[in-house]
């Protein structure tokens, strides 16, 4: 019976876990310390499972999605409270009007402050 022979560099192991050893005994604490965070995260999130191009997909998307929604918040957000703020106002008084006039803050407000800067 024929015998293969072997190779002599064998090929890195599917997944590679290189990254996941931990670092020399005569490493850095900083080292160490940044290894141990990464560590946590990638168990916490069960990213070591994934292969380095998922892991890449992965945070470009929830990155995608991040923008979006801060920039939904800071774009939208203003708007949406304003037209919820006449709603607000319509369904509890019935109709609408100068919100100002519901609050108390009508004309009266207005005289005050024009009257405190003619003092001055």
């Amino acid at each position: 019976m024929a015998t293969l022979p072997t190779p002599l560099v064998l090929p890195t192991p599917k997944p590679d876990h290189r990254a996941t050893r931990p670092p020399p005994k005569d490493a850095s604490s900083l080292r160490v310390f940044l290894w141990r965070r990464r560590m946590w995260f990638e168990s916490t999130f069960v990213l070591s499972m994934l292969e380095p191009w998922e892991k890449v997909l992965m945070v470009t998307i929830f990155t995608v999605s991040f923008v979006f929604v801060v920039a939904g918040l800071f774009k939208y957000l203003p708007h949406h409270l304003d037209v919820m703020h006449h709603r607000a106002v319509y369904y509890l008084w019935g109709q609408d009007g100068d919100a100002r006039q519901w609050f108390g803050l009508g004309q009266g407000v207005g005289d005050g402050v024009r009257g405190l800067f003619k003092e001055l």
